[in-house]
């Protein structure tokens, strides 16, 4: 049923297509990205190229409520449309949420909307919401509703997939680094937070240390933590050697593995807790003060990353030549095993939750707490931090 809706849409707009392209005619262009933060941030680059060539430019940007703070703080953006498909919900209700939406993009009087999801619905939202150019990824022949259909790179960075929908335009591209500007009033709820919890009595490096993630609106994959008892060893070394203070950061689920890892910690009196405790736009003010990031494939990873920061990221179901930061200021901790990069596809699935097919986990347990603490000493004494 779905492959003959998506055909009867494909030849409609075949013998209804779209008008002509020509990129400095655009007045008015929306961006579908729903979720989720390391995504969201992943097109800031197209943000950025977009601007730069087509100053006069109006973006808006549909988004879910889990991401939105994210796109509410970018300048660029002078529209946001929340749409939150995610929530288990009726049909009755999706429709209605859907309807509202096509409303929105309705008035938006959209020339042009870069859809950057494979999946078909958000394509056929503009095509209802009369958006006369869609361009995005025609996976698996879902493009059906697009009128510039672009091919997915399965082995290509998120980041540089995105920029492939930058095509039909022509325009130059500038750069791929991801970006995130906190604004003031994020900096000074940042700065009150580490005074209040005395961070200015200590002398050596802040470093901001992720020890749960994996959790996102419809999905739970968990397999991409790295084992507490790593950080548990990783964070005794880097306060003997440092004297560093170790910010816990994450939300307010994330916090009981924060629980987990300081129980009985001699250093506990050096972790400062903010897990649930800050917005994304105070937690990535509060990253942008450390000295270095250390964790998994998560959403505060990539904050990390585009607020300018080091970061040292161990890998292993999720594949890093696809998501990783890079750069000379990343280092990324990978075992390349037979069965890694799982995913999804070849992975156990029990109600949207995502487990190690072989129950072994070996992927991130390989990874040692020697090899990530000697990441941390290269990148720590590239800004001139040694150990005491």
């Amino acid at each position: 049923m779905k492959q003959l809706l998506l055909l009867a849409v494909r030849i409609c707009c075949n013998l209804w297509p779209g008008k002509k392209l020509k990129a400095t005619s655009l007045r008015r262009i929306l961006i579908i990205k729903l979720c989720c933060i390391g995504d969201i941030l992943f097109t800031t680059p197209v943000l950025r190229a977009l601007k730069a060539n087509l100053p006069e430019l109006r973006l808006g940007y549909m988004v879910t409520a889990w991401c939105r703070e994210l796109v509410d703080a970018d300048e660029r953006v002078e529209e946001v449309i929340e749409f939150n498909a995610y929530e288990r919900i009726g049909w009755v209700e999706k429709a209605r949420r859907a309807w509202r939406v096509i409303r929105q993009i309705r008035r938006g009087r959209y020339d042009a909307v870069l859809v950057l999801h494979r999946s078909p619905l958000a394509g056929l939202l503009a095509l209802a919401g009369g958006v006369p150019i869609r361009i995005g990824f025609d996976w698996q022949g879902e493009g059906a509703a697009l009128t510039h259909r672009i091919p997915f790179r399965v082995d290509a960075h998120e980041i540089d997939r995105n920029l492939d929908c930058l095509g039909p335009l022509k325009i130059a591209l500038q750069g791929i680094q991801p970006e995130l500007i906190p604004p003031a009033v994020a900096q000074t709820e940042a700065e009150a937070f580490l005074k209040q919890r005395g961070h200015a009595d200590y002398s050596g490096p802040l470093i901001a240390v992720f020890p749960a993630g994996g959790v996102n609106p419809g999905t739970t994959m968990t397999t991409k933590r790295w084992p507490l008892n790593g950080y548990r060893e990783l964070c005794t070394q880097l306060v003997a050697r440092y004297g560093a203070s170790i910010l816990l950061v994450g939300n307010r689920e994330d916090a009981a593995a924060g629980d987990q890892l300081v129980t009985d910690a001699a250093w506990r009196q050096a972790v400062i807790r903010s897990e649930g405790k800050t917005s994304l736009l105070t937690l990535a003010a509060l990253l942008q003060k450390c000295a270095l990031f250390i964790g998994g494939d998560s959403g505060p990873l990539h904050i990390a990353d585009a607020v300018g920061i080091p970061t040292v990221s161990m890998f292993g179901p999720t594949d890093p030549k696809l998501l990783a930061p890079r750069g000379e200021r990343h280092r990324v901790l990978y075992k390349s095993m037979d069965c890694s990069p799982c995913y999804n596809p070849v992975s156990v699935r029990q109600s949207d939750v995502t487990v190690c097919r072989l129950g072994t986990l070996a992927c991130m347990k390989e990874i040692t707490a020697a090899e990530v603490l000697a990441a941390a000493r290269e990148l720590l004494e590239q800004k001139g931090i040694h150990e005491s």
